[in-house]
């Protein structure tokens, strides 16, 4: 593969494993309230189309739907149209009736692309002369100290080290640090490629072995946001934010992992070897 063809026309560049779409929330209706006071009314009619209500405004927006598990979706909804854009990064559970919501937008940074900001609240499913279940998703410190190496293409390998509670680093193996010099070269830019990366990060906890855990990129400023099962290894997520050429873009892939147990030597790196957060 020629590295201007390791990312798609469209990008999507890490969207090669994406599992095909769900359709099973098509015709569903859902009225979720959330702790902070939000309520959303979700109403799929059609097969890629959702009617959205948002305390009290109405839209009708396009979706996409990956299953991250048996009873478990993860709902993309880009409101391209929104000033300033936003996004509802939805996982619902349908067998609990909770909801997390990340109510995600872009904010513009001064010389640098639009940096994603995301605000994750937490709620259910409301049903018609029942209470709200008093059990939420949550904030968690589960995954800390874990690390796992995740393949979303045969030429794209990271390990993620689920560092601390607000942030992670991650680290690509020589093959894929090859490729990105030479894209690097392409795009006449310095084929510099950090040895280690830190970014700002947060984990949920959904169920047991099912977590989410997002991190937003230094550079491009996109939010990058997955539903990780840690048992079976495998993730559905999305990235929310801007493309190589800093447009707007928001797409869903799939990834499969491995645990890494052994210590990496970048965990020893000093400041100077990687980026800072």
């Amino acid at each position: 593969m020629k590295p201007n063809e390791f990312f798609q026309e469209t990008f999507e560049g890490l969207s090669q494993y994406r599992i095909p779409y769900s359709r099973e929330l098509e015709g569903k209706y859902y009225e979720i309230i959330f702790d902070n006071g939000t309520e959303l009314d979700l109403n799929f009619f059609a097969r890629d189309k959702v009617t959205v209500i948002e305390n009290g405004e109405t839209a009708v927006e396009t979706y996409h739907c990956l299953k991250a598990e048996d009873t478990v979706y993860f709902v993309l909804i880009d409101r391209k149209k929104r000033h300033p854009r936003s996004g509802l990064l939805i996982i619902i559970d349908v067998a609990t009736d909770l909801v997390t919501c990340n109510f995600a937008y872009q904010k513009d940074r001064p010389g640098k692309p639009s940096i994603t900001v995301p605000n994750v609240q937490f709620g259910a499913i409301k049903h018609d002369g029942k209470p709200l279940p008093e059990e939420r998703h949550c904030f968690t410190e589960d995954l800390i100290g874990r690390k796992i190496k995740w393949q979303y293409n045969p030429l794209f390998k990271i390990i993620h080290v689920y560092h601390a509670p607000d942030h992670y680093f991650c680290t690509v193996d020589e093959e894929t640090r090859e490729v990105f010099r030479k894209l690097a070269i392409e795009a006449g830019q310095e084929p510099r490629v950090p040895k280690l990366i830190y970014e700002q990060a947060f984990y949920c906890k959904i169920r047991k072995n099912i977590y989410v855990f997002s991190w937003i990129e230094k550079g491009s400023g996109t939010e990058g946001f997955i539903v990780m099962n840690t048992e079976r290894l495998i993730d559905v997520g999305c990235f929310f934010g801007n493309n190589p050429q800093g447009d707007p873009e928001g797409y869903m892939f799939s990834a499969y992992g491995e645990w890494v147990n052994e210590h990496l030597p970048e965990e020893d790196m000093e400041p100077d070897d990687r980026y800072d957060i």
